[in-house]
């Protein structure tokens, strides 16, 4: 017997008026007498496109005529569909009134299959169908459904019909159903027969009367899930989106608990009963008898928002699950748990998993897309219960998007103390949940706001007060206390005083050994874990490391070789253990000190969980444990400087709109940071979300579209035959674009759904079918090509500069093909080793003037993205490059993509001039990739171009391309992959971050700082008296805050915990400075510091100092400070003082010259001879903004030696100041002593600085250096001195007295009386002579030897570079023949020692190199070549002269500056123009005595000065009888040496000479191998008219040299560079 005539069988024939309630229709009609009907409208006009009907007797229509199919339905009583109420309905009977009776089998399909799986038909509110736009087919579908209904109707047993009928009746989405089956219903008794039905189901005493009355569709969907055997069947979305109250319903009826007591609440509703069933427990955990877990489990089934502390293992996890799994089998619901750890959530997971609960699932970053999806699926299909996710995902649509169509009940907050910035660990992304479930809220509809758990093992008092305001303020939830006052009395706390590190391992070995139990050992850095571990398996303690850098499958299988017991020991960092239960560790040793006291109780609670066991917790504490964390907290801490770079980023970004979509790294390099910098992207989004905290911007979502409504395939079946048959699809596409396409035609039924965008969004597409979003969207635009989807132009180019005549985007392709070009081809077959900077020195020098670093790297970047090469840096940016195919075929990828580029370039101008004659100028040109595909393939430059066989992706890697060098700013279409971000700037470009903005993160981060000095304090406690430390942490947790504070740190001690620094170390930094000095360092707000700071105040340890603040205590990372000097020897000295100060991060601080810091930012390797309009170049680059960001994204610039800074030098400087409004300057200098005038330098460069907005001028003028009377002396000189910035006279700060003489000579040479004078008052301390000529400095040397004085020239030398001598040359030419790496290996670099210092054992110059070579080793721990080329080539002979060990330096003026000696003696000669500069030069030398001056002179500048003796000397004095004259390049005939290279080069530093009629010959070959020039052999004419003959000679110098003019390619020649002895 049919279905169907089984209904007519049953059919009743009482008038059916009395069944249905129904007055308007008294002509009876027949339930068989129906069609189905169905309408495609347009989703854009709103218009009826199609119309499909289908008769009880299987007769169709097929027309889109509504008159015509009135007339086809003229016959029939019922008329059915699929939301044919709301949808079809409304199209139809536009204006006329409907006569049928309509019948829906949308609304009672969830009513009738409530149960999981569904009904086969149904998908959401859709019918399943693989046809497109076929009304026809829906209708059968329909019908289908239809018949189905009726059958389960009619096997419903009666009282159920009569139930739903009652409720239903009068209800237009469903009485014309009702009264197609003739339903029967009753008015009253509606509540028993409900309590009847469902007895044991529902609560007893739930309100029925007012659910029927206000709510009976609700109630009746509610009672249908409540009737299903599996509780993962869900309400659909679509219902819940309808009739909100449905989840209201089901919570009342089912988790509602009843003040009486009923059958249902007593066990359904009972925790204990409940956790027998789940886990299989007897009773819950108790702490010293209070039972905690229990409480907090029943309050959350009770509904009621909590804020739970429990300590850790304290179980805290079973809190919140119970609760969770009871509501997932009561009310279909989900409990939301959001946790900041990935792998905690994937433990939990799992262990509920082992316990054979499989409701848990979690959404996380770290999962593959296809687990993804999968985990989507089972949230989506109500398989899941619970759901762990972080805080990161809220963002994400598809989150927002399931949580939607859930009956989401509770949300728990885990770690829940990083809403406070008095927590532990304050997180910016917390702040975002409250949003989140406010707006979730809203969507739904929500009658009661959903309630909150929080969690935290963290009990203190301000904590707790900000999580409950937090909440209170945000979503108005009154949070209820659950805390345990317990402490655990199992564990045994000691801490163990160590001195060194190998102290430390030696008692951790020994505790390994006493104890053999499992063993956790804490340190705080990733890579100790690794090295401990070795160490103690080595010595025969197996123990594995863990850490969060790891990767995730060797993190899994330590974690579970610990928790199997395989292993006994795991030394981990923090994040080990959240979360990890072992019951039985017995002992956790930490080997560092934990940064907070909350933490330290944490992990030491990781032990003795089993509260029978008794468990032992060590910290071996060293003093600077502390340190260790201080230095961490700076390297990690997010400066205020570091988020108004981002924001300068974002406001850069969005110049032209205030919209735009980019990655984290984009805006990371756009704020000038380092790729190097770890964490780079989260360290973006943090202070992204710190902006938008304070309302700079809004951070949404980006959204690629693909929409369904381009559809061109009928079916399924074509568009399988389409995809199968194209070339465009590999095999394993083709399985892809299939089930792609399938996705999008079953949801083209969307259309009568709300959304009609969510589903076909790209990234929705990616979550729910297991593929990465770039698979969608290659497979998407490749069905596009095909013509299956319609294109839709889905991408946006902004050209550079659409006006100009000179096309801008044009010429910056050309440039960057040029030296793609040049660097593709110099890649080696092997692979090449090579810097940045070194790349970019070669391509300008190989005639590529445009090369810079930062194309370079733009390149690099790209072609490794794109597999053209493979890219590995080191942490100094050294690369290692090599190409993925071959030469040609690289070559030929190459070109085909810039051929595509420049026929794209071109045509977008096209484009966008032909919208500019229209009249639509700026506007961004939207087109598609299929599109311009085919315009280049019908091009004809494509037919000869080799472009005929070019493919999709040929198009997108030229976007790219053309997007990753700037030529287009393109947005949409597939760059969506490469932008994870949305961000819209609120703020207007002129606002700037400021202090306030920062209040909350700066609070958290000082609070760090003082829990670093807190868990210190209970360290030393700890050691002296073990109750006076319990009760230390005990108030720590229990007291007020700022009262434990007070109580604990008295006087002095509360600045102290302010600082990130312990007390001994900020004693040993800054205890010895002036008050003077002090000021300078501690100033850490004005814009620009400027020093006039006086001789001897001690300038170079103010700034050392200074340095020393700026990293340790004002929060500047190493990457964002440069110093600038004008020496290398300075930088030298700098680099060394900060070392001994800091220890090894000085390492990382730029301290550069001023030239080769700008050939840096050109890309270039530095030498003094190319220097000459660098530093002009540099800052002009810096202006058009042609320079790389994170070269110039300082926050700290600190100048030494300012009063030297020339235009070129200040320019730099204000372009740096331009470029960065944050930065501060720090600029120390003394115009007295700005003696480089002849170099341009002005002291008033450095009074400009002072001048700027935001300064403060500080004068130090205390000198530490000189007895009182050579400062009153100096004081009076400085009177003769105009122009003068500083104003205050200095003062001595010694008690000596001191001496000074003053001899005024009638004679012109004063050579004898000065070394005279030195004899008679030569003492033991340190003694100079200052003259103001080289030729001076070199017969005094002469004299002083003569008198059998030990004395030394400070060597200078016009034209003399140091990397031109012989032995300097002779080391580099070894190290650059044998290099193979960017990093000179130790072998190498001893072997070249070796090698340059035997051969060249026996020449007197060799000690320069000796000493060149020894002062990088100790400024360079690794040593890479380019830095030591560098060090050379800015290196001048003088830096290297060892002075130790003299009686006596001899020296010009210049070259003293910045020295020091107890007596000075000054050579003043009277033959120089008497001005200021010369003046300044003089107050340099008069400077240089510490003790005693003595000045001999034939002039009068001194005569007017206060001296302790003043001597007048007429005596005239010769010269002396032995003269040495030292030869120059001017003094030799360079062309002579071109033909005597071999001979030359045999020479040493030393060798004797033979001196003949102007030529030199070589002693050994008697050839000659040096000719005077003839400007020397007049010299030397005048000296023998004087009586003077040569009477030895020997090699001073031998060097490198060729002319300037010449060409690259010319050899050098050698040239010799001699001393003549001269005597009477």
């Amino acid at each position: 017997m049919s279905i169907w005539s089984k209904l007519i069988g049953i059919k009743k024939t009482e008038d059916r008026n009395n069944i249905i309630g129904n007055k308007t229709i008294s002509v009876p009609c027949s339930a068989t007498n129906y069609a189905i009907v169905d309408v495609e409208v347009g989703l854009k006009d709103h218009k009826i496109h199609d119309i499909g009907a289908l008769k009880y007797d299987d007769t169709t229509f097929h027309k889109t005529s509504k008159e015509k199919l009135f007339i086809f339905l003229n016959n029939i009583d019922y008329i059915c569909g699929h939301n044919i109420i709301h949808h079809d309905a409304k199209y139809l009977f536009t204006n006329k009134t409907c006569r049928w009776i309509l019948v829906d089998t949308l609304y009672v399909s969830p009513l009738l299959f409530p149960e999981r799986p569904y009904h086969r038909l149904v998908k959401d509110d859709k019918l399943i169908s693989e046809q497109m736009n076929n009304p026809v087919n829906d209708c059968k579908k329909a019908k289908d459904l239809l018949l189905d209904e009726i059958a389960r109707w009619n096997s419903l047993p009666e009282k159920k019909r009569i139930l739903f009928a009652s409720l239903l009746k009068d209800k237009k989405e469903f009485e014309g159903f009702l009264s197609m089956v003739s339903a029967k219903y009753i008015h009253e008794g509606i509540p028993e027969l409900i309590k009847e039905l469902y007895t044991g189901k529902i609560c007893h005493h739930a309100d029925l009367d007012m659910l029927i009355e206000q709510y009976p569709c609700g109630l009746a969907y509610a009672l249908a899930l409540i009737e299903t055997t599996d509780y993962r069947s869900i309400t659909p979305g679509w219902v819940l989106y309808n009739y909100p109250e449905v989840e209201f319903i089901v919570k009342l009826l089912r988790h509602t608990n009843c003040q009486e007591g009923c059958g249902y609440c007593h066990t359904q509703l009972d925790v204990l009963y409940n956790l027998k069933a789940f886990f299989g427990y007897e009773r819950f955990r108790t702490y010293e008898g209070e039972p905690l877990q229990e409480r907090a489990a029943q309050a959350a089934v009770k509904g009621k928002s909590l804020l739970a502390i429990f300590p850790t293992g304290g179980g805290k996890s079973l809190t919140f699950q119970l609760p969770a799994l009871m509501a997932g089998h009561s009310v279909h619901g989900l409990t939301v748990i959001i946790s900041p750890l990935q792998s905690l959530m994937k433990d939990q997971v799992d262990n509920l998993a082992d316990r054979g609960i499989t409701d848990a699932v979690t959404i996380n970053g770290m999962l593959d897309p296809i687990t993804r999806a999968l985990s989507i699926q089972r949230v989506q299909d109500g398989e899941a219960s619970l759901l762990y996710i972080s805080p990161e995902m809220l963002r994400s649509k598809t989150i927002e998007k399931i949580l939607v169509a859930r009956h989401v009940v509770r949300f728990v907050i885990d770690e829940a103390h990083c809403f406070s910035s008095w927590g532990q660990d304050f997180r910016v992304d917390y702040l975002y949940i409250g949003k989140f479930i406010r707006k979730y809220q809203q969507k739904k509809k929500c009658k009661n706001p959903i309630p909150v758990s929080c969690f935290t093992a963290t009990a203190k008092q301000k904590v707790i007060q900000d999580i409950c305001d937090y909440f209170k303020q945000t979503l108005d939830l009154n949070l209820e206390l659950f805390a345990s006052t317990a402490s655990r009395t199992n564990l045994h706390y000691s801490v163990i005083h160590v001195e060194s590190d190998n102290d430390k391992y030696l008692k951790l070995r020994e505790l390994v050994a006493e104890s053999d139990c499992p063993t956790i050992v804490y340190v705080s850095r990733t890579k100790r874990t690794k090295e401990l571990a070795v160490k103690l398996t080595r010595d025969g303690y197996k123990a594995l490391p863990f850490n969060g850098k790891m990767e995730a499958d060797e993190k899994i299988a330590n974690q579970d070789a610990f928790m199997n017991d395989q292993v006994h020991i795991i030394v981990a960092t923090s994040a080990f253990g959240m979360g990890v239960d072992k019951k039985d560790v017995g002992l956790v040793v930490h080997y560092d000190i934990s940064d907070s006291l909350e933490n330290y109780v944490q992990e030491a609670g990781r032990a003795g969980r089993d509260p029978g066991l008794s468990a032992r917790c060590y910290v071996l504490y060293s003093d600077n444990d502390l340190d260790k964390h201080f230095i961490l907290l700076n390297q990690t801490k997010l400066s205020i400087s570091e988020i108004q770079q981002v924001w300068k980023a974002v406001k850069n970004l969005t110049r032209q709109r205030m919209k735009v979509n980019c990655s984290a790294l984009e805006i990371a390099r756009q704020a000038g940071w380092d790729d190097s910098v770890s964490d780079i992207e989260t360290r973006v989004r943090t202070a992204l979300a710190a902006l938008e905290q304070s309302g700079y911007l809004v951070r949404g979502n980006n959204v690629p579209h693909v929409y369904a409504t381009g559809i061109t395939v009928k079916n399924m079946d074509e568009a399988r035959e389409r995809i199968s048959a194209s070339v465009l699809f590999g095999s394993d596409e083709i399985e892809k674009a299939i089930r792609i396409i399938k996705s999008l035609i079953s949801q083209k039924h969307i259309a009568k759904a709300q959304d009609s965008e969510a589903e076909s969004r790209i990234d929705y597409l990616a979550d729910i079918l297991g593929l990465s979003k770039r698979e969608v969207i290659s497979v998407v635009e490749r069905m596009r090509q095909e013509g299956i989807l319609a294109d839709s132009k889905d991408i946006s180019a902004y050209l550079q500069d659409i006006g100009d005549s000179e096309r801008k985007s044009q010429i910056l392709l050309e440039r960057f093909a040029k030296l793609e070009q040049y660097i593709l081809n110099h890649i080696p077959d092997g692979s090449l080793r090579i810097s940045c900077k070194q790349l970019n020195e070669n391509a300008v020098n190989d005639g590529i003037n445009t090369s810079k670093e930062k194309d370079i790297r733009t390149l690099l970047y790209f072609l490794t993205v794109k597999g053209y090469t493979r890219k590995k840096e080191d942490a100094v940016r050294n690369m290692e490059i090599s190409r993925q195919a071959d030469l040609e075929s690289t070559i030929r990828r190459f070109e085909k993509r810039l051929e595509i580029s420049r026929f794209t370039v071109e045509w977008l101008y096209k484009l966008a001039s032909d919208a500019e004659k229209e009249n639509t100028p700026g506007k961004a040109i939207q087109f598609s990739v299929v599109e311009l595909l085919n315009r280049i393939k019908s091009s004809p430059q494509s037919l000869f171009g080799g472009l005929d066989d070019i493919q999709l992706e040929d198009v997108e890697e030229a976007l790219l391309y053309l997007s990753k060098i700037g030529a287009l700013k393109l947005e949409g279409g597939f760059l969506v992959l490469y932008n994870a971000m949305n961000i819209q700037r609120i703020k207007d470009n002129k606002s700037r971050y400021k202090q306030d903005d920062y209040r909350m993160l700066n609070e958290f981060y000082k609070l760090k700082i003082q829990q670093v000095h807190i868990v210190g304090e209970y360290a030393n406690l700890m050691v002296k008296d073990y109750h006076a430390a319990l009760q230390y942490v005990q108030d720590y947790f229990q007291m007020d805050y700022r009262k434990f504070v007070t109580k604990y740190f008295k006087g002095d001690r509360i600045s102290e915990i302010q600082r990130n620094l312990t007390p001994q170390k900020y004693k040993q930094l800054f205890g010895q400075l002036s008050k003077r000095q002090m000021e300078i360092i501690s100033d850490k707000d004005s814009r620009c510091i400027v020093v006039g700071a006086g001789p001897g105040s001690g300038k170079t340890r103010v700034l050392i100092h200074k340095l020393a603040s700026l990293l340790l205590l004002e929060d500047v990372k190493h990457e964002q400070l440069l110093m600038l000097t004008f020496s290398r020897v300075a930088a030298t000295e700098f680099k060394q003082r900060l070392m001994e100060l800091i220890g090894n991060a000085a390492h990382f601080v730029e301290i550069k010259t001023f030239h080769s810091y700008c050939f840096d930012l050109l890309g270039r390797i530095g030498n003094l001879e190319d220097a000459k309009n660098v530093v002009a170049k540099a800052a002009e680059m810096i202006n058009q903004g042609e320079v790389e960001p994170n070269k110039i994204g300082k926050t700290v610039l600190v100048i030494d030696e300012a009063q030297d800074m020339g235009a070129e030098e200040h320019a730099l400087v204000k372009a740096l100041m331009t470029d960065n409004e944050e930065m501060r300057v720090i600029a120390v200098g003394d115009d007295d002593q700005n003696i480089y005038e002849f170099r341009g330098s002005d002291s008033d460069y450095m009074y400009r600085l002072a001048q700027e907005s935001g300064s403060t001028f500080v004068e130090m003028t205390e000198n530490y250096r000189s007895a009182r009377q050579p400062v009153d002396f100096a004081n009076g000189f400085l009177k003769t001195i105009n122009k003068r910035i500083k104003s205050t006279p200095i003062i001595s700060m010694r008690k000596e007295k001191g001496w000074v003489e003053v001899i005024r000579h009638h004679s012109t040479y004063m050579y004898q009386p000065l070394v005279e004078n030195l004899l008679q008052h030569k003492d033991k301390g340190t003694l100079c002579v200052l003259t103001q000529t080289n030729e001076e400095a070199v017969i005094l040397i002469a004299l002083l030897r003569k008198h059998g004085i030990n004395s030394k020239l400070v060597q200078s030398m016009d034209g003399l570079r140091f990397w031109n001598m012989a032995e300097m040359r002779y080391f580099l030419r070894y190290l650059d023949k044998r290099i193979k790496t960017p990093l000179i290996t130790e072998e190498l670099w001893e072997e070249a020692k070796h090698a340059t210092f035997s051969i060249y054992d026996r020449s007197l110059s060799l000690t320069y190199v000796k000493r060149c070579v020894e002062q990088f080793e100790q400024t360079n721990k690794t040593k890479y070549f380019s830095d030591f080329k560098e060090f050379v080539f800015e290196s001048s002979v003088e830096d290297f002269c060892d002075t130790s060990g003299t009686d006596v330096v001899v020296s010009t003026i210049h070259k003293a500056k910045g020295r020091e000696f107890d007596d000075v003696y000054m050579l003043i000669s009277d033959n120089y123009v008497k001005d200021a500069h010369l003046m300044r030069r003089y107050y340099v030398g008069i400077t240089r005595a510490k003790n005693r001056l003595f000045i001999h002179t034939n002039g009068d500048c001194f005569n007017h000065l206060s001296a302790n003796l003043y001597l007048i000397d007429q005596q005239q004095y010769d010269m002396p009888e032995e003269i040495i004259l030292q030869l120059s390049h001017k003094d030799v005939n360079l062309g002579f040496f071109k033909e005597r290279k071999q001979e030359v080069l045999a020479l040493r530093g030393g060798d004797s000479l033979i001196y003949n009629d102007f030529f030199l010959y070589s002693s050994s070959t008697d050839k000659p191998i040096a000719k005077l020039s003839s400007r020397m052999q007049g010299t030397l004419s005048e000296w023998e008219q004087r009586g003077y003959k040569v009477k030895s000679a020997s090699v001073r110098f031998v060097v490198a040299w060729k002319p300037k003019d010449a060409q690259k390619n010319e050899p050098e020649t050698a040239v010799l560079l001699a001393d003549l002895v001269l005597s009477m």
